[in-house]
């Protein structure tokens, strides 16, 4: 089945020089050349057409606000929209400044079916600040057409059989290759495509071009043209200029979101992930500037879907201070990975249960900060408290994606027996009465040991002599002590908890 979508950007010119102008009301208007080639509603109401030059337009309407055209801005506003496609396909092409096509016939199943990817299609456009009209169709040309018509709000046909019927009805500017012989086209008393496809073949094709004949038979599905699919950019660095300062960390996340979806789709055209992500917000310019501040999203396990990164970054800038305004937001991703492959299966597996953890790990890493995630890490020593080491979680998942499988495995230590599982540091020291440990005036109770432990004069600790004991109390819970030993004034010490 072959289905495509095409995006066409209406008022393109309008929203890259005037953004947000529908919510505002403006009165204004595009110069290309100094001729208006877009202007608002408002300004059409003050008497502005299409093609006035400037002076004209002045003098009819003098609050009317014309700037000229923007191209660059136009570019880059086209570029965001096919970065945040081509997470649902990578097969799209560039139709002209103002459109795309993009073929969506292998990502059916993929995201639940032509409607759900609709809709997909459309929240993804949604933050981009651009004034879309989508259409579908099983074929790219009939898509863009009903894209660039106005008689109807139905853009959506799955059969050919009612494209034909839809392409019928639609005026013959609808397709952009017929537009220099339109009033041609008129004179011979055709208004509408299925008019013009009545007309003789041979005898159209002779007075106007064969692009006339491939468009339309391209259009219908008679056809099928080959695209020149957009390329990628090896690396990612895309920015967002606000349009206001921004002084609230909820609407710089809301940027950030339209930044990560772009990401998404440029991962997954590349089939890569990303486990790393940096944040500048640029501050002020000119005489108050000062540095970008900078947010650095690390996950344990790298990502390339939306939601492997909303819900991490939601909670790190839910702890972010700003200390000044922010004009701009800019992403940048510096090394990307391999995507590991995901079969799912009937029954959970190890890496899906890893992949859980590590979501819940980077969750809490964001809410608490890198410092406050901390993980055991145990050295080689006969001492518990030298033995015993919390570290960040963070460093040790960042020093595990760059240890080879042996080191890992070398690391890895088996649990010893008949150790608690939290130590006290430091030791508590214990009363003693009738040669016995109590601690909370509870009477210590030596049901195994000793354990001797000793260490040599040379280390830091100094030279220590104990004898380790696991007591019990009354209520049969359990403890870590030790005794000094070769000490005239020998002491008992609580050095742990059992579980």
């Amino acid at each position: 089945m072959s289905l495509w979508i095409s995006l066409h950007l209406p008022f393109h010119s309008l929203d890259a020089v005037f953004p947000l102008w529908s919510t505002k009301g403006l009165a204004a208007a595009v110069l290309d050349q100094d001729q208006v080639c877009a202007l608002t509603p408002e300004a059409q109401e003050a008497g502005i057409v299409p093609g006035m030059r400037r002076g004209t337009a002045v003098a009819l309407a003098p609050d009317v606000l014309l700037r000229r055209r923007d191209l660059q801005a136009e570019a880059d506003g086209l570029r965001q929209a096919l970065l945040c496609l081509l997470q649902y396909t990578p097969d799209i092409a560039i139709l002209d400044p103002h459109s795309l096509v993009m073929d969506i016939a292998a990502s059916l199943t993929l995201f639940g079916g032509p409607r759900a990817l609709w809709r997909n299609v459309c929240r993804s456009l949604k933050g981009l600040g651009l004034t879309t009209r989508l259409a579908m169709a099983p074929t790219a040309q009939g898509a863009w057409a009903l894209a660039l018509q106005t008689q109807s709000r139905q853009r959506r046909v799955l059969r050919p059989r009612t494209l034909t019927k839809r392409l019928d009805s639609l005026p013959v500017d609808s397709l952009p290759a017929l537009l220099p012989w339109l009033e041609w086209i008129h004179e011979l008393g055709c208004f509408t495509l299925g008019q013009l496809r009545r007309l003789p073949r041979k005898g159209l094709q002779h007075r106007t071009r064969p692009e006339v004949i491939q468009t339309l038979d391209a259009a219908y599905g008679s056809s099928t043209p080959l695209y020149t699919w957009a390329s990628l950019p090896e690396t990612f660095q895309q920015r967002y200029e606000t349009l206001q300062r921004l002084e609230h960390v909820h609407a710089v996340l809301g940027i950030a979101h339209v930044l990560v979806e772009q990401l998404c789709g440029w991962l997954q055209a590349g089939h890569s992930a990303a486990d790393q992500l940096v944040f500048l917000l640029h501050h002020e310019k000119g005489r108050h500037a000062r540095p970008p501040s900078r947010l650095m999203l690390s996950l344990s396990q790298a990502g390339w879907r939306p939601d492997d990164f909303l819900p991490a970054l939601a909670e790190q800038f839910n702890r972010m201070v700003l200390v000044d305004h922010v004009i701009a937001v800019e992403l940048i991703v510096e090394q990307t990975c391999e995507r590991t492959p995901h079969n799912p299966g009937l029954f959970p597996e190890p890496a899906q249960w890893a992949r859980q953890e590590n979501h819940l790990l980077d969750l809490l890493r964001a809410r608490l900060g890198e410092d406050r995630v901390l993980q055991p890490r145990p050295v080689a020593s006969h001492l518990p408290e030298v033995a015993n080491r919390w570290t960040p979680a963070g460093a040790i998942v960042q020093a595990s994606k760059h240890s080879s499988g042996q080191a890992a495995s070398a690391t890895h230590r088996t649990p010893l027996q008949n150790r608690p599982f939290w130590l006290l540091d430091p030791p508590v020291a214990l009363d003693v009465q009738q040669n016995s440990p109590f601690y909370q005036g509870r009477r210590l109770r030596l049901i195994q040991g000793p354990e001797r432990l000793e260490s040599g004069w040379w280390s830091d600790e100094g030279h220590q002599q104990r004898d380790y004991f696991i007591a019990q109390d009354a209520q049969y819970a359990r403890y870590w002590i030790y005794r000094q030993r070769a000490s005239i004034s020998a002491r008992w010490f609580l050095h742990g908890l059992f579980g």
